[in-house]
Formats: structure tokens, sequence, C-alpha cells
């Protein structure tokens, strides 16, 4: 009887600890973020690279084209980091013929996803506008901005896009939300953004009503 109840035990022991590495293993979803973020992007870095041998301009960049654009500091007092280019790919090219300013209003459809990870290999989906898990503006609603109320990355991208366009677009945290945790996002996160440009409101213009 002594013997069964110490097998019991040992048994019993077994399983909290598999129960603990379970937990454990769930718990750090997101560990070692930052080196893991750092070598997303330095792969996204090094796939546009090799992409042209020479530097495609976004105007001029076509339907599956991949090239970079340098970003802007907008906050004397953020942490830049090491990266200061956005890196863009054309998922789908508009008839539009500008581009908004940083001052100016947009509307855009868009989906925001976290690099992949063990239970997310397609990447943790923080945030969007998109009601159908294709980019289709016929069916998506979607939603309005000023341009300079959104992230350093974000705002530099849009910049370039014109209406119609649909882009992939990769955000270094130094350019994202840096060391801050905002939400379902944890610090020294990349953004990959798939984003549709609907409509641009000049400044002192009004987005069509909805």
């Amino acid at each position: 009887m002594k013997r069964f109840l110490t097998i019991l035990t040992s048994v019993i022991a077994l399983a909290f600890v598999f129960t603990s590495c379970e937990e454990t293993e769930e718990f750090n979803e997101f560990s070692n973020w930052k080196e893991r973020n750092d070598n997303f992007i330095d792969s996204i870095a090094n796939a546009v690279a090799n992409y042209s041998a020479e530097p495609i301009a976004p105007y001029d960049a076509e339907k599956g084209d991949m090239f970079r654009i340098l970003s802007f500091k907008l906050d004397p007092k953020k942490e830049w980091g090491d990266s200061r280019y956005v890196y863009c790919k054309v998922i789908e090219k508009g008839e539009g013929t500008s581009s908004p300013y940083f001052t100016d209003s947009i509307r855009i459809n868009y989906r925001a996803r976290l690099i992949p990870s063990a239970n997310y290999p397609m990447g943790y989906i923080a945030d969007q506008s998109f009601k159908t898990p294709e980019i289709n503006p016929a069916i998506n609603s979607p939603v309005a901005f000023k341009v300079s109320n959104l992230i350093d990355g974000m705002a530099s991208a849009l910049q370039y896009m014109r209406v119609g366009d649909i882009w992939r677009i990769y955000i270094p945290y130094s350019i994202g939300y840096g060391s801050d945790k905002v939400s379902d996002i944890p610090a020294y996160s990349t953004l990959v953004y798939d984003v549709n440009l609907t409509e641009i409101a000049k400044t002192g213009t009004s987005l069509s009503p909805r």
C-alpha cells in the first residue's frame, strides 16, 4: 500500500510538471519577442534588397514589386532604433493619380498582424476593418483617419499610396509603437499591415458622407 501511494504521488507530481510546462509554453507565446522581431524585419529587408538590383521608386512600383520607404521621426523623445525604413509590397495597383499629404484625411480598409508565432502561424490579428478574410473593397467598410494621427511608419507609407492601391506594409517597431505595449500589441512588435486606400480629402475639404 505504501509503495502504491508513493507511485501515485509521483504520477500526480509529473502531471503537475507537464501542466505547468503547457501553461509556460502558452504564456511564452511572445518570448524573446524583441529578438524575433529584429530577425523578422531583417529578413524582410534582405528580401527587398535582393528583389531588384536597383531600388524601385514607390510611384513606379507594379503589382508584386517590393521596395522600401524612408520614414521620418516625428517625436524627438521617441526611441528611434536602427531601422528608418518601411518595407512595402504592391498587392494591387489602383487607378488613382494622387497621394495624401501628412495633413490630409483618408479612408482605408486595413488589417494589422503581428509576426508569425506558435499559435498564430499567419500572425495574430491585432486590429482590422476588414469584415471578410479576403481584401475586397466592394464588401468592406473603410475607416477614416487623419494621416498625421497614425504611427510614423504608416503615415510615411500612406503618403506614397494612391487611391485603389492595396499594399502590404511591414513596419519595424522603431517607427511603430516602439517599446510600448498598446492594447493587444506587445512591446517591440513589427506590424504587418494590408492596406487599401479608398479615399483622400485634402486639407480644408471633407471625406464623402457615409
